[in-house]
């Protein structure tokens, strides 16, 4: 079906996968913040009375070109994970609008709980997202070793 990490014979895929994200989310939530607070004062103020707005855009567009480029946003960098392709390569331009729609919508409704319960009893620490992209979020050291092998 897939070529991602079985995550029993490659446990350290997946070591502290769900820790890390969160930890990502909050680095990403802060510099997302950040740009937008930096924006609104580029804007003379004007930015501030559509904030919130403001802050969803940035976040969407963060978020997108962190995956299309890199396979992972600021915060996972920072925190050594990336992700994965259900071939094992890593996200390209469509996967990253994919992934970061999609999340967008489950953090709007109530599906983002259910994800975040997936990412918990899944075997490879898939939100509802990456389960229907048949995508992962694994170490970057794990995989870059393997590849070296």
């Amino acid at each position: 079906m897939t070529d991602l990490p079985d995550p029993f014979e490659h446990a350290a895929y997946y070591y502290d996968v769900n820790l890390k994200r969160l930890i990502a989310w909050f680095i990403d939530a802060v510099a997302i913040t950040f740009i937008t607070f930096l924006i609104s004062l580029l804007t003379l103020g004007i930015g501030f009375f559509f904030f919130a707005g403001l802050w969803l855009i940035v976040g969407f567009f963060y978020r997108f070109l962190g995956l299309a480029i890199y396979s992972s946003t600021v915060g996972m960098r920072m925190t050594g994970i990336e992700f994965l392709k259900k071939h094992g390569q890593p996200f390209d331009g469509l996967y990253a609008l994919l992934h970061t729609a999609g999340t967008m919508i489950t953090y709007a409704t109530s599906l983002h709980i259910v994800s975040v319960i997936l990412m918990l009893i899944t075997s490879r620490k898939q939100g509802l997202v990456d389960l229907i992209l048949a995508t992962v979020v694994v170490n970057r050291s794990a995989r870059h070793a393997s590849d070296q092998i």
